[in-house]
């Protein structure tokens, strides 16, 4: 078997230098990475592949849930094992609902961990040559002669389509994509129309405010986003480039953290398209 890359995820320090010990010891096989928060296990996942992903429940940000449903998203096929001291019926129902590969209840033995990361390693390593063997059949069966005709290249997507994707991604009730001068550019989502243009207005204007701030903090640059918590609803906008800038709309039951990330992808993806 290949190397098995184990992502932990967990922000009390002590658990996760215990976590990280006790897995190199499953020996030279096993490459073990911890981090303390979400944000940077999803800059881990966007940056190398892991088998498996061993995440605690209750974080700042995301919660191992939140974390799974993004994962899921940027890599399909890493497993996840949720760790938490406050299971519940509900937590069971929502933990196999999204779809996790184990569940660890704290406190667990460490011999219970490597029981299911081994686990999660084996099925790991099948379903990788599975993969393999369904990529490799199809050329294998072609006669000699043939050759398998070029894929037609993806087509970028739109700006249209980053946003609409953002929606749909995060759940967010509205998208707006808002110029240096306060104008609205585009939209997606559910938006009253007639508000919508003083809404793109004051979303500059208080971005400004915050870039000011950022100067009197004596930062090299301004702010990269700004987030506005709400009753019913909350903001979060985030800096494209120099001519434009990101705003969300969400319901305040949404988990901010899982907004963010996508919010904070889709403005680096449309950045070269907004000029």
């Amino acid at each position: 078997m290949g190397k098995m890359s184990v992502l932990i995820v967990d922000d009390d320090k002590d658990i996760r230098r215990m976590l990280e010990f006790n897995l190199q010891r499953l020996g030279a096989d096993y490459h073990v990475v911890a981090v303390k928060d979400t944000d940077e296990a999803l800059k881990k996942i966007e940056e190398e592949w892991f088998d498996l992903v061993l995440t605690d429940y209750m974080m700042p940000g995301m919660t191992g849930v939140d974390l799974a449903r993004v994962v899921h998203r940027l890599s399909p096929d890493t497993q996840i094992i949720l760790m938490t001291a406050y299971s519940s019926p509900k937590l069971r129902n929502t933990s196999d609902h999204v779809g996790f590969d184990g569940f660890l209840n704290k406190p667990f033995d460490m011999e219970q961990l490597r029981r299911l990361v081994e686990k999660a390693a084996r099925q790991s390593k099948t379903e990788r040559e599975a993969r393999t063997n369904a990529k490799a059949t199809p050329a294998e069966k072609l006669p000699a002669q043939e050759t398998i005709p070029s894929k037609t290249p993806p087509q970028p997507e739109s700006i249209d389509q980053h946003l609409q994707n953002l929606k749909v991604n995060s759940g967010v009730q509205a998208v707006l994509l808002v110029n240096a001068e306060g104008q609205l550019l585009k939209t997606a989502g559910q938006i009253v129309t007639k508000n919508a243009d003083d809404i793109a207005k004051n979303i500059v204007e208080s971005f400004l405010a915050t870039s000011k701030l950022s100067n009197l903090l004596e930062n090299k640059e301004t702010f990269k986003s700004s987030f506005y918590e709400g009753d019913a609803y909350n903001i979060y906008v985030c800096h494209v480039n120099q001519t434009s800038l990101l705003a969300v709309i969400f319901d305040v039951t949404l988990r901010p953290g899982v907004v963010w990330f996508y919010t904070k992808q889709t403005a680096a993806a449309l950045s070269p398209l907004v000029k």
